[in-house]
């Protein structure tokens, strides 16, 4: 009459009676129970309020890059999102969000949303997740980073599987995951493992210079600041301590801080001096570029053709 569960004594007296195995009978009830709780769930949220809640977040990007499932039932949407953040209901997500500590750099006249902040980094989180990263090493981490300055002079099809190696090696899984509409989301860096680091690039500007200045920067989070703390990095932002300390750490180490700044004395005015400079210190000549326009040593409009512009490459064909 159906108003009995299959308990384990039950199954087995079917299973005589049948010839129905009796994990068959129990596996029936348990798939029951599955489905009276899940309609049980649905009936106690008001779809209003899920809708309200799914609207903070990009579902469309999401959707497009295979996230989220492609429907118009709210309630299934609720149940990949939350699946996706790796938490129980909002409630849970909503401490969650609260725990997780993330220095967001962000620029005086535009700031992306939180929501859209925390789905990016958890898409990076995701593909950090399906590589294999050795143990964060920091000596290996500074040795790799020796050699990711050769790189810089090299295509993306050459550079990009050689320094992604290089920085699993040492504990550091380098993601790229392309930025969310309505973000001006450069690159991040945290802790995705007690003993191992990510750093995410969204690669928006598509020119060699943000790259590998964001790329070492986040590495200069890495090796300089708290595990604790996810840090998100913009372009022309608000600046702090740490921000300084990682530009400054990226500048020593891509170029050498006091031969940039003797370089900038001399007032350097054509490309042929730029493509000297960068020659002596071993790096692409739009890395040189990109700083002196950020030092105001050149106007942002010169030399751009000195930069090399790229797409990332597909991983799965490397």
């Amino acid at each position: 009459k159906g108003k009995n569960p299959v308990e384990a004594s039950t199954a087995v007296n079917l299973e005589r009676v049948t010839g129905m195995k009796a994990y068959i009978w129990t596996r029936l009830q348990d798939d029951w129970d599955l489905s009276v709780s899940r309609a049980s769930e649905r009936a106690k949220h008001d779809e209003t309020n899920v809708e309200t809640w799914l609207a903070k977040f990009p579902l469309k990007e999401l959707i497009g890059r295979g996230v989220l499932p492609k429907t118009e039932d709210v309630f299934t949407q609720r149940n990949a999102l939350l699946s996706f953040f790796g938490v129980a209901n909002e409630r849970a997500y909503s401490n969650w969000d609260e725990r997780l500590s993330v220095c967001y750099r962000a620029s005086p006249t535009f700031r992306s949303s939180k929501e859209c902040v925390r789905v990016w980094l958890q898409l990076a989180k995701h593909a950090a997740d399906q590589m294999e990263i050795a143990p964060f090493n920091g000596d290996r981490l500074l040795d790799a980073v020796k050699e990711m300055r050769a790189l810089t002079n090299e295509n993306a099809e050459i550079f990009q599987p050689r320094l992604t190696k290089l920085c699993a090696a040492a504990g550091v899984a380098v993601v790229p995951v392309p930025p969310l509409k309505g973000t001006k989301l450069n690159g991040a860096a945290f802790w995705f493992a007690k003993d191992k680091a990510a750093v995410a690039l969204s690669l928006r500007h598509k020119t060699n210079d943000h790259f590998w200045f964001t790329l070492f920067h986040e590495l200069g989070h890495i090796c300089l600041h708290g595990r604790d703390v996810a840090y998100v990095d913009d372009v022309n932002s608000n600046d702090d301590g740490a921000e300084t300390e990682a530009d400054e750490w990226a500048e020593e180490h891509l170029v050498g801080r006091e031969r940039l700044k003797a370089f900038i004395a001399s007032d350097p005015r054509s490309k042929a001096e730029v493509r000297m400079f960068a020659q002596s210190v071993g790096v692409h000549a739009g890395i040189i570029v990109g700083m002196l326009q950020h030092h105001r040593a050149l106007p942002w409009s010169h030399m751009n053709d000195l930069k090399a512009r790229f797409e990332f490459v597909d991983r799965s064909s490397t």
